[in-house]
């Protein structure tokens, strides 16, 4: 009966590691597929509009930077201003009742 024990154990830690194995070995294919698709959807875009993709996305990184900035040095101002913004939004949005 212990013999049955441990090979019944055995056999469910031998399960666990296939088991791993092949989540690993999913994961990375599926990684290569996304890889594969993106260079297919790249491949496809004009390389002027992956330029201006590439500048579009260094200067939204630069204006969140100094929003950042700007966020640390003067909280309060900031939160002012997104108050602000969300009442004129509202306004705008919700005003035309």
């Amino acid at each position: 009966m212990d013999e049955l024990k441990k090979e019944v154990e055995a056999l469910k830690a031998d399960i666990a590691k296939l088991t791993e194995t092949l989540g690993k070995i999913g994961e990375e294919k599926l990684k290569s597929s996304v890889e594969e698709i993106k260079e297919q959807v790249l491949s496809q875009i004009p390389k002027e509009q992956l330029e201006q993709l590439e500048s579009v996305k260094e200067k939204s990184e630069e204006v969140l930077e100094t929003i950042k900035e700007q966020q640390q040095k003067h909280p309060a101002g900031t939160l002012l201003v997104a108050a602000g913004i969300g009442f004129l939004l509202g306004k705008i949005l919700g005003g035309k009742s």
